[in-house]
C-alpha cells in the first residue's frame, strides 16, 4: 500500500469512528436546533481528490500512475429533516501513467473518465462552524483510452460501474462557505474485457460549497411579519390563579404586513418565574395578507405565585410562531403589568371570595375533629347535625378568642362597589392564627371549617356587608324541626339553609347570629339588586381554592368543658323551642293526632319524659290509638324499661289483631319490637318465635334482624340496642 494508501484508509476509518449517529434533538447547553436553524435549500461546490489504489483489498493497477477526480456536485437538503442530504455529481476523473523500467509502455493506459454519480449524505452540525458526517454515491461512467490503438487513430472507449462510501469534515467559515476534508473508499468496474482499473480505491478530497440561502444571525435575514397592536395585560392576582387559565386578562391584535399569506401562527404568553411552561394562548391557521385578529391573552401560573407578598411589577412576553412560505419565524413583545399577592383581590364579582374558602387545609379538619371529639357525648341525635356543627364551631371560634374587628385600612364595607380598589381576604388559617377578621375573612373560616365536615355552604352580599349560609340537608316541609320560626330558615331547591351572622362570634350567642343573619335575608330578599347568594362549591368550579403551605399553626383548641358546655345550652335552647312550639300546637288543636306528632319530636330529641306524657295524653283521648301506645313502649324501650315496653307492644298487638290490620307495616314494624325486647330481657326462644312470625309477614324486615331468630343469643356486631327505632306518626 503506498502513502496515499495508508493515508487516506487511517483518515477515512477515523472519520467515520468519529461521525455522530442521526440525531434530531437540541443541544442541551445552547438549547439550539443548527441543523434547523442553519440549514439551506441547496449547495453547488466543486471537488478534487487523489485516488490511489488499494492493495490492502487486493487491487493493483500494474504500475505507478497519478489520478485526479474533479467534480461538480449539488446537495439538496430534505426540508424536514435537512441533515439528509440527497446528492448529485457529474465529474472526470484523468488518469495519467508514470512509465518505469518495469511497466515502460505504461502510457497507453492513460484516459479520461466522465461520469454521472448520485447518493444520499448525512451531515449533523457540532455549532454553526464545525459539521461532520458521511455520505454513499453509486453512478455509471464513460472511460476514453485514447493511446490503445494509435496506429488507428481511433479512441477506445468503456463503460463502467463506480461506487464511494466517504466520511466528511467540514468547516464553514460563513454561512454561504463551506469547506470539505472528504476521504472515501471507492469501488471501480469496468463492463470491458480492460480491467486493470478494477476495485477498491482509496481518495483524498477537497470540496469547497456555495450555500443558497441567508444567513440566519444576519439582522437582514430578521423575519417581521407581524404587527402588534395594542398588547395589554390587565393586573392580576394570585387567588385568581385558576380562573386566568380560561378566562382572558389581556389582548393584542396581530397584523400581517407581507404580500403573503402567515400560517400555523401560535401565540403564547410566558411570564419568568412563575410559569413553568408558556401559556399557549391561540392557535390560527392563517392570517392573510393585511388581515388582522384580535387574540386574548390568558395565564396559567404555576404555585410560585402564591409565595409574592404585596404587589409585584412583572414584564411578561407575548410570542407568535409563526410560518412565511415554509420558513418558521418568530416575534415577541414584552407587556407590564402588576401582580399581587394571594389575600388581594377586587369585588366586581363576588365569587371571587370562593377561592379563599380552604376546606382542604387540614389545621381546619383537625380543629373539627378536636370540636366534635369535645362535644360528643353532648350532641343531640335527633336534632340536625349540619346546625350542630354550625354551634360547635361557632362556640369553638368563641373559646379560642375569635373576634370580628373592622379592617383598620380598608374593609369589605369600603371596598365593596368599586371595582377599582383592591381588598384583601384572609386565609381561613391566618384568620385562626391573628384570632381576628372581619367580615369576609370570619366567613371564609367559618364557611371553610364547615366545608372541612362536608356540610355545603354559601355566602350573602347585602350592601356593605357579606355573611355565611349552609345547608341543613333537611326538607323544606320540616322547617320546625329546625326552628319553628319558618323565617329562621331559607328554603333552596327544596332544602333548609341556615343563614349566620358570624360577626356576631365572641359578641352574642349563635342563635342571636343565627336570627340576624335570618332577618338580614328577609329584608333584601326581594331587592335582586341588593341581595346576592352564592354556593361555595358552584362558585369554586370557576375560582378555585389559592394553594398555601401546610405548617403547624401551634393553634390553642380551648377549654373543653367550656366549649361542651356552651354547645349543650344551645342545642337544648333550639331543640327546646322546637318542642315547645309542638307542644303548644298539640294544646291548641286538642286531638289525640297532634299530641303524637308532639311525642315523636320530643322522642327524637331524647327528651324522653316529654314524649311520655305527650303519648299518655294521646291515649287518654283513644285507649286503642296504635301509634301512641307503639311510640310510647319505644320510649320504655330506649329507656331499658322492657317489661313496661313488652307490655305496650302486646296491647298493640291485640288491637292489630282485632282491627284485622295483621298485614300491615305497622303490624310488621309491632312484631319485630316485641322480638326485639324479648332479645333484650334474654328470652330467646320468644325472640325467635316472633321473629318467626314477622317473616311470615315481612321477610325483608326479618333477614335484616336475623340475629332474632338465633335462640343462642349471638347478636350481630353491627345490630346495637336502638338500631332501627321508628315511630309510627298519626
Amino acid at each position: 500500500m503506498n502513502s496515499l494508501s495508508r493515508l487516506g484508509f487511517a483518515t477515512f476509518t477515523i472519520l467515520l469512528s468519529l461521525c455522530p449517529i442521526p440525531t434530531f434533538a437540541q443541544n442541551a447547553e445552547t438549547l439550539i436546533n443548527y441543523n434547523e436553524v442553519y440549514r439551506f435549500p441547496l449547495s453547488v461546490g466543486v471537488e478534487a481528490q487523489f485516488i490511489s489504489p488499494m492493495t490492502l483489498f487486493g487491487t493493483d493497477y500494474k504500475g505507478n500512475f497519478t489520478i485526479l477526480d474533479i467534480s461538480s456536485l449539488a446537495r439538496f437538503p430534505i426540508p424536514s429533516l435537512p441533515m439528509l442530504q440527497p446528492i448529485a455529481r457529474l465529474g472526470f476523473i484523468i488518469t495519467k501513467a508514470e512509465p518505469d523500467a518495469t511497466y515502460p509502455d505504461l502510457e497507453k493506459f492513460d484516459n479520461t473518465r466522465i461520469y454521472l454519480a448520485g447518493g444520499l449524505g448525512y451531515l449533523h452540525k457540532f455549532n454553526k462552524k464545525f459539521e461532520a458526517g458521511a455520505d454513499l454515491e453509486t453512478g455509471i461512467g464513460y472511460s476514453m483510452f485514447s493511446k490503445i490503438d494509435p496506429t488507428g487513430g481511433e479512441t477506445y472507449g468503456a463503460w463502467n460501474f463506480q461506487a464511494a462510501l466517504g466520511g466528511r469534515l467540514v468547516f464553514n467559515p460563513s454561512f454561504n462557505l463551506s469547506l470539505n476534508f472528504h476521504p472515501s473508499l471507492r469501488y471501480y468496474y469496468s463492463f470491458s474485457p480492460l480491467e486493470r482499473f478494477n476495485g477498491f480505491s482509496v481518495g483524498i478530497g477537497i470540496t469547497a460549497d456555495y450555500r443558497i440561502g441567508t444567513d440566519p444571525d444576519d439582522p437582514r435575514a430578521e423575519i417581521r411579519s407581524l404587527e402588534f397592536n395594542n398588547p395589554r395585560v390587565d393586573d392580576m392576582f394570585a387567588a385568581m390563579q385558576s380562573f386566568y387559565i380560561d378566562h382572558p386578562v389581556g389582548e393584542v391584535t396581530l397584523t400581517n404586513t407581507e404580500k403573503y399569506a402567515l400560517t400555523d401562527l401560535k401565540v403564547t404568553f410566558y411570564q419568568p418565574g412563575y410559569m413553568n411552561i408558556a401559556t399557549s394562548v391561540a392557535e390560527i391557521a392563517e392570517l392573510a395578507p393585511g388581515e388582522s385578529q384580535s387574540v386574548p391573552i390568558t395565564a396559567s401560573f404555576d404555585q410560585n405565585v402564591f409565595t409574592l407578598e404585596g404587589v409585584t411589577p412583572l414584564t411578561g412576553e407575548i410570542k407568535v410562531d409563526y410560518t412565511l412560505r415554509t420558513r418558521s419565524a418568530s416575534q415577541t413583545i414584552p407587556v407590564s403589568y402588576d401582580l399581587y399577592d394571594k389575600n388581594s383581590l377586587t369585588w366586581d364579582d363576588d365569587r371571587k371570595v370562593a377561592a379563599f374558602i380552604t376546606s382542604g387545609d387540614s389545621a381546619l379538619s383537625n380543629y373539627i375533629s378536636f370540636l366534635r371529639q369535645t362535644t360528643k357525648d353532648v350532641v343531640n341525635p335527633g336534632y340536625s347535625d349540619a346546625v350542630q356543627t354550625g354551634m360547635q364551631v361557632f362556640y369553638g371560634l368563641t373559646e379560642i378568642g375569635c373576634l370580628y374587628q373592622r379592617d383598620p385600612t380598608l374593609s369589605y364595607e369600603d371596598a365593596k362597589g368599586d371595582t377599582l380598589v383592591v381588598d384583601s381576604v384572609n386565609l381561613p388559617r391566618e384568620t385562626l392564627t391573628k384570632l381576628a377578621g372581619d367580615c369576609d375573612d370570619l366567613t371564609v373560616l367559618y364557611n371553610a371549617m364547615l366545608e372541612s365536615s362536608g356540610i355545603a355552604t354559601g355566602f350573602v352580599t347585602v350592601p356593605g356587608h357579606i355573611y355565611s349560609i349552609f345547608s341543613t340537608g333537611v326538607p323544606a316541609r320540616d322547617y320546625r324541626m329546625i326552628h319553628p320560626d319558618k323565617n329562621m330558615t331559607v328554603a333552596i331547591d327544596g332544602i333548609l339553609w341556615v343563614p349566620v351572622e358570624i360577626t356576631f362570634i365572641g359578641e352574642d350567642d349563635f342563635e342571636t347570629a343565627w336570627r340576624a343573619g335570618a332577618e338580614e335575608f328577609v329584608r333584601f330578599v326581594d331587592d335582586e339588586d341588593k341581595l346576592g347568594l352564592y354556593f361555595t362549591t358552584e362558585a369554586q368550579q370557576i375560582y378555585r381554592p389559592v394553594g398555601f403551605q401546610e405548617r403547624d399553626l401551634g393553634l390553642q383548641y380551648g377549654d373543653r368543658t367550656r366549649i361542651s358546655y356552651d354547645f349543650r345550652q344551645e342545642v337544648n335552647k333550639v331543640t327546646s323551642l322546637v318542642m315547645n312550639s309542638y307542644e303548644e300546637a298539640a294544646k291548641a288543636q286538642g286531638n289525640k293526632g297532634s299530641y303524637n306528632t308532639y311525642g315523636i319530636v320530643c322522642a327524637r330529641f331524647a327528651a324522653y319524659d316529654r314524649a311520655e306524657k305527650a303519648f299518655n295524653n294521646a291515649l287518654a283521648l283513644d285507649r286503642n290509638y296504635v301509634s301512641p301506645k307503639v311510640n310510647l313502649a319505644n320510649v320504655y324501650y330506649l329507656r331499658e324499661e322492657y317489661q313496661n315496653a313488652l307490655r305496650l307492644f302486646h296491647d298493640a298487638e291485640r288491637v292489630l289483631k282485632e282491627a284485622g290490620a295483621v298485614n300491615s307495616s305497622g303490624y310488621a314494624r309491632v312484631l319485630l319490637n316485641i322480638s326485639r325486647t324479648y332479645y333484650e330481657l334474654e328470652s330467646f326462644d320468644m325472640a325467635a318465635e316472633y321473629s318467626a312470625a314477622l317473616a311470615e309477614v315481612n321477610p325483608a324486615m326479618a333477614d335484616r334482624y336475623a340475629y332474632l331468630a338465633d335462640t343462642a343469643g349471638g347478636r350481630a356486631a353491627d345490630m346495637s340496642r336502638s338500631l332501627g327505632i321508628q315511630f309510627l306518626e298519626e
